[in-house]
């Protein structure tokens, strides 16, 4: 018997949770209709029995989190889907709310028992905030990744990803990546040809990277050093742009810019660089019939073959696949 521990705290995505039971649910479906006589147990944990999602609807739980605490079994996987927090301020408060304390303890317990904990979008937060993720590759929704990076400097963030695993942790983006994590929980619980069905009868496409989605003007960092590197390159996407003439613009040694861009985004400033060209030319395959080669000289590229690599390097599809 496998048990996958669903954890609802009080203002719980509904979409999120939904989309966690709805694909888990399909999946054991698939599993009986194969004949398999695998046994998996789906079970909804709250800090009270009544659980009030972020939409206003009731839920009612299977068992407490201290009631899971104090269980000797302890479940394979644990499920945090997305809380639908927006800012630092509501994830300060939300993670010193009672049942967030309360959430953390159960995952510190469960993680020394060797559950598998995995977390979606802001709920990455609280899977953080409990120090077990210290040391650890995570990813997070893409547009709170400055907020978290400046929490928890510890943990290796790659904002770009869709899903990262590191260890007994699995951790996804922004809120409907919790559909590409429930579907790696079932292919881990009942095996990757159970996965399969579940993702052509609910039609989910494959989306290894959130970084398309990325808007530039909506990356939360304040730092005035790098949104100035940002609107200079914006304004010189046409031509080949290094680290050195960047920095010689900006009027600082290329360590130190490179020391301000990784604190505010994560990245290097050749990474920098690309990412934001990237994004650039990402818009254009979007929202025009322009040539790739047409798009690659209007970023600075000397043809098309390079920005090909790029897109299928970091998104993992071709450049068509963005139309």
């Amino acid at each position: 018997m496998q048990t996958i521990l669903i954890l609802a705290l009080d203002g719980v995505m509904d979409s999120g949770l939904s989309i966690t039971l709805d694909t888990l649910k399909a999946g054991c479906t698939f599993l009986a209709g194969a004949g398999r006589k695998d046994k998996i147990r789906i079970v909804t944990a709250g800090y009270k029995k009544c659980i009030k999602t972020g939409a206003g609807l009731r839920l009612t739980a299977d068992m407490t989190f201290k009631e899971v605490i104090a269980s000797r079994s302890k479940p394979n996987w644990i499920v945090l889907p997305g809380a639908g927090l927006t800012s630092d301020k509501e994830i300060t408060a939300r993670l010193a709310k009672k049942d967030a304390i309360e959430a953390m303890r159960l995952l510190q317990a469960c993680g020394k028992a060797q559950s598998k904990i995995s977390a979606a979008c802001s709920s990455v937060f609280l899977l953080a905030e409990s120090g077990m993720l210290s040391g650890c590759a995570a990813t997070t929704t893409w547009w709170l990744s400055q907020i978290f990076r400046t929490r928890y400097p510890d943990i290796r963030l790659d904002e770009s990803r869709m899903l990262v695993r590191d260890g007994q942790f699995l951790t996804a983006g922004s809120a409907f990546a919790q559909l590409d994590l429930a579907l790696a929980i079932v292919a881990d619980t009942m095996g990757a040809s159970i996965a399969h069905l579940c993702s052509r009868y609910l039609l989910i496409d494959q989306r290894t990277s959130q970084a398309r989605y990325m808007i530039q003007t909506h990356m939360q960092h304040m730092d005035q050093t790098v949104l100035a590197a940002e609107r200079w390159i914006d304004a010189h996407l046409s031509v080949p742009i290094s680290v050195t003439a960047l920095s010689s613009e900006l009027a600082m040694s290329g360590r130190t810019l490179a020391r301000r861009i990784q604190l505010a985004t994560g990245v290097s400033p050749v990474k920098f660089i690309q990412r934001r060209k990237l994004m650039h030319a990402v818009h254009l395959i979007e929202t025009t019939a322009l040539s790739i080669d047409a798009i690659a000289e209007k970023i600075g590229y000397q043809d098309g073959t390079a920005l090909r690599k790029l897109v299928k390097r970091e998104f993992g599809t071709t450049p068509g696949g963005l139309r």
